[in-house]
């Protein structure tokens, strides 16, 4: 009997832990003008125009291969956050660097530890790396677990800070408690919300050798179609990293777009404080809708109507052309990223 390519033939072609993996799953797309997108975090405000005519002049000419170091936009990224350009590893989005960092440090049977509930892509990197997660339960009211993570035995910490889906923000005192605590396990502070919040853990680069902190343009650069990632840490660490990421991960129009983009702080600034405007209306009105909403320190927030089921709002919501997002793992919660006031009427029209 001849077996088609997606039946069970398939499955046998590839590692058991793939077959039996049921892989990350992103939020819902679509390209329609008619749908309201508030599901995927992204930034409802167009990039820097000195972000379109640095790719533009970048595809001019695609003969040869970008620069496999990003030599530039490493140089760009220590120039605004403060780091040395040496400590710094670009990928495509911060997400290859997350899965950088577990091809580098954790060995099938390894344990990597992280609170949760938090970024699912966690979950599939472990299953695909082949190590045991270690998820440690946040408190009710998003409370850090620090005294429980610091008993993991791991090799790899994660902390996304601000946390997703929460908006919470596990302070400052907490990571370099971990990072005191367990100098024998790398520890990874995942900032892709950072710029959404008033404190960041950049200014601890450098001090500790087995911290790497994560930022991303995707969110706050409204780049998320562009991906790059960066992975801030000492320049002996990322020196081990660079063995293991591919050579070229980073196009020449990413690299441009990227470095053009960091290098207009002027335009990041006024794309920043219009959403957090608008995210202080929508934790207001939600909150009055009888939602208990966490502080958020992101471009989204978590709202939770304790006992009372959102899966059917947010079926409710998406016939309506409203798309925001709902996690089986917290069922009487949905998460909405800030859009553009116009936007966040139409979620409030729908939301009834």
């Amino acid at each position: 009997m001849t077996r088609t390519a997606d039946g069970p033939a398939a499955a046998r072609l590839v590692r058991p832990a793939v077959a039996e993996m049921g892989g990350y799953k992103p939020g819902e797309q679509s390209n329609s003008p008619d749908v309201v997108k508030l599901n995927t975090n992204e930034n409802p405000y167009a990039a820097s125009p000195r972000v379109i005519e640095a790719i533009r002049a970048a595809a001019s000419d695609l003969r040869l291969y970008p620069d496999p170091s990003a030599l530039s936009l490493r140089k760009a990224a220590g120039s605004v956050w403060g780091v040395d350009p040496h400590g710094v590893v670009v990928g495509n989005g911060s997400d290859e660097l997350l899965t950088v960092l577990f091809r580098a440090i954790l060995d099938a049977g390894d344990r990597v530890a992280y609170p949760v509930s938090t970024y699912s892509l966690y979950d599939t990197l472990a299953e695909l790396q082949g190590v045991e997660a270690l998820g440690v339960p946040y408190g009710p009211n998003w409370e850090f677990p620090r005294a429980a993570l610091e008993k993991c035995d791991a090799r790899l910490f994660l902390i996304c800070r601000p946390n997703a889906p929460s908006g919470t923000l596990p302070s400052i005192a907490d990571v370099r408690s971990l990072l005191a605590s367990r100098p024998d396990a790398v520890v990874v502070v995942d900032e892709a919300y950072a710029d959404f919040a008033a404190e960041n853990a950049i200014g601890l680069v450098g001090s500790y050798p087995n911290l790497v902190v994560l930022r991303t343009l995707s969110k706050s650069y409204s780049l998320c179609g562009l991906r790059v990632g960066f992975a801030l840490t000492t320049a002996d660490l990322a020196a081990q990293l660079h063995k293991v990421r591919d050579s070229y991960n980073l196009s020449a129009v990413a690299q441009a777009g990227g470095e053009a983009a960091l290098l207009d702080q002027e335009h990041f600034a006024i794309n920043r404080g219009k959403i957090l405007q608008s995210r202080t209306r929508l934790v207001d009105e939600l909150r009055e809708r009888g939602y208990q909403v966490a502080d958020s320190h992101t471009n989204f927030v978590l709202a939770t109507k304790p006992g009372v089921p959102q899966k059917q709002v947010f079926e409710d919501l998406r016939d309506k052309g409203v798309l925001v997002r709902w996690f089986p793992v917290l069922p009487d919660s949905i998460r909405v990223t800030v859009g553009t006031d116009t936007e966040i009427d139409r979620f409030f029209l729908a939301l009834g």
